[in-house]
């Protein structure tokens, strides 16, 4: 017997439950049952004005944020700055605004430096997350975590250091259309930041004229006596400046490459309006092609997706110190991007490894008292077909594909009948036990199964 999947009342619009669900993992971090329903009456537009800018709405009802030991110490305990930035992901009211500030975090990937100076940044991010890129770039390029990890602070004009130029040109604004030459001009331009320690071992990072190389340069085709500001402006008003970023957003969010006429398109909402984010994330989450192949989502959720994602559809918070190491055992320790150019996504989440933590993460997540099966708590004589249902209903109504129904009722059939041995001609265990075993199994499965990595 197939399980008939929820579709809810078709609006005029098309919109659907599972068209929700696609929004709410790509522009967030998933959507409970209750969400789902809500948003799916509500309609496309009016969901993705809320995404846009946040209000009241269903929320995942968690508890406070806290570990083992009390309440979480982001500044000082190991993992505590993760477990603090995944708790917003779960409960925030505003979760495209936490999937941006991950995006922007791996954009302007930031390595080895203090955790106050990491979580002040992530703040600057979130602040800045659907607005002006033109004021994001400044904001970042006078963050102290990021003068200091790319050596901006105390470049020397008489032998300017070039790693932030040569990030700003790569991996920030343009990719292509700059030379060697823009580098080194630009890196003069740049001059001028210093950083001076004190003795507690904090920095005080400042701008000072006098350490700034004053004289003419010459950048992407301009001539002038340009400062770090110019730079950059020159970058973003550059014309592989638009299409660079606004494809990179539709990376982000769809899973298929952007059409020609669609990046040209988004470049030009971008640049009429003032370089501003938002317009360019509201149409390519009102974009068709994030909507296509419902039944057949590709693009792999990352570490911290996939964990968030399955706390909040369980309704649980954030209570174990133990998130911290299994993210970073699955690939992606926030804060600490393995490098400048950030993580690599897609199909590079899921090595063997990584895929056996994720297996340990739902192992402690179904260890939760909301999740765990204890013996004799389960129904007896559910059909196959009620306990598939039971343990939906436990993990979130989490979608599935055709075939993976077909493959879970197939399990509970197996795990249910008491006509069946087991190898070696043992009978099995009572018609409770195994009623609580297929329980156990189902839930795993539905939390870290193929169908569970993807969105």
């Amino acid at each position: 017997m197939r399980r008939r999947r929820k579709r809810g009342r078709r609006r005029p619009d098309g919109w659907t439950e599972r068209h929700v669900r696609r929004l709410f993992w790509r522009a967030g971090f998933g959507a409970t049952p209750r969400e789902a329903a809500h948003w799916a009456r509500r309609g496309k537009a009016a969901t993705i004005r809320w995404l846009l800018n946040g209000g009241t709405a269903p929320l995942p009802r968690v508890p406070p944020p806290r570990t083992e030991e009390g309440r979480l110490d982001p500044l000082n305990e190991w993992s505590h700055d993760a477990l603090w930035w995944l708790d917003r992901m779960v409960s925030s009211p505003r979760p495209l605004q936490e999937k941006l500030t991950l995006f922007w975090h791996d954009h302007f990937a930031t390595t080895d430096q203090d955790t106050p100076m990491m979580l002040a940044q992530n703040r600057t991010l979130r602040r800045h997350a659907l607005g002006a890129f033109p004021v994001l770039l400044r904001e970042i390029t006078t963050d102290p975590a990021m003068l200091l990890h790319l050596s901006l602070a105390n470049s020397d004009p008489e032998a300017p250091n070039e790693n932030f130029a040569r990030e700003l040109m790569e991996l920030y604004t343009l990719a292509r259309g700059y030379s060697e030459r823009d580098i080194r001009e630009a890196a003069r331009a740049l001059t001028g930041f210093r950083a001076d320690w004190n003795d507690d071992g904090s920095v005080r990072t400042y701008y000072d004229r006098e350490y700034h190389d004053s004289g003419r340069k010459r950048i992407l085709g301009k001539r002038g006596r340009f400062d770090w500001r110019d730079v950059l402006a020159l970058c973003v008003r550059h014309p592989a400046h638009a299409p660079f970023l606004v494809e990179k957003l539709w990376s982000f969010f769809v899973a298929t490459p952007i059409p020609r006429a669609t990046k040209n398109q988004l470049a030009r909402t971008y640049r009429r309006s003032g370089h501003r984010i938002k317009p360019v994330v509201a149409a390519i989450l009102a974009h068709p092609a994030l909507y296509r192949r419902l039944d057949e989502p590709t693009m792999v959720k990352a570490p911290v997706v996939f964990l968030a994602g399955a706390l909040r559809s369980t309704a649980q918070g954030v209570e174990r110190d133990s998130w911290g190491w299994l993210l970073q055992g699955m690939g992606q320790q926030l804060f600490r991007p393995p490098s400048v150019a950030g993580w690599e996504w897609g199909t590079a989440w899921l090595s063997s490894n990584s895929m056996h933590i994720r297996f340990d993460a739902a192992n402690y997540l179904l260890d939760t008292p909301k999740l765990k099966v204890e013996d004799r708590s389960t129904p007896a004589n559910l059909s196959p077909a009620r306990a598939v249902a039971r343990a939906r209903r436990a993990v979130g109504e989490p979608w599935t594909s055709r075939a993976t129904d077909a493959e879970l009722l197939r399990i509970a059939r197996r795990l249910l009948d008491d006509r069946e041995k087991l190898p070696g001609g043992r009978w099995r265990q009572d018609k409770q036990t195994r009623a609580d075993m297929c329980q156990r199994v189902l839930r795993q499965l539905l939390l870290c199964g193929p169908d569970a990595q993807v969105h």
